[in-house]
């Protein structure tokens, strides 16, 4: 049971406790979404403003997901890039270095993800 998670969303939105799973985990399905998006970032094939558009869940989850399961450095990246603040202030959103970055080190705590439910049953 991943209180920590619990409390993280329950404090942005109630409604985000519908990605848990019934150990208080992220499922799955919405673990791999939010892959997905990453992945469409980093190709270039969307935008924030898409991700806005279609799942603005993905800028509560995202900070969550890596608040529960990644690390330091992952964090450290995420503060650095500036790029979920952007977003969140409607600032234009270039995919620079930093951004790059931080996403490909979260695609790859994303990938991490089922093994890390594995291991930890």
């Amino acid at each position: 049971m991943n209180e920590f998670l619990v409390s993280y969303l329950d404090a942005i939105d109630e409604r985000l406790l519908e990605y848990l799973d019934d150990d208080d985990e992220l499922r799955l399905d919405v673990v791999q979404r939010l892959r997905f998006y990453t992945s469409a970032l980093l190709a270039g094939s969307i935008t924030p403003d898409h991700i806005v558009e279609d799942w603005p869940d993905w800028f509560q989850l995202v900070p969550a997901f890596v608040a529960a399961y990644g690390s330091e450095e992952l964090k450290q990246a995420e503060v650095a890039s500036e790029f979920l603040e952007a977003v969140e202030e409607h600032e234009y959103v270039s995919l620079n270095g930093a951004v790059r970055s931080y996403l490909r080190a979260l695609e790859s705590w994303l990938d991490m993800y089922p093994g890390m439910r594995t291991s930890e049953e």
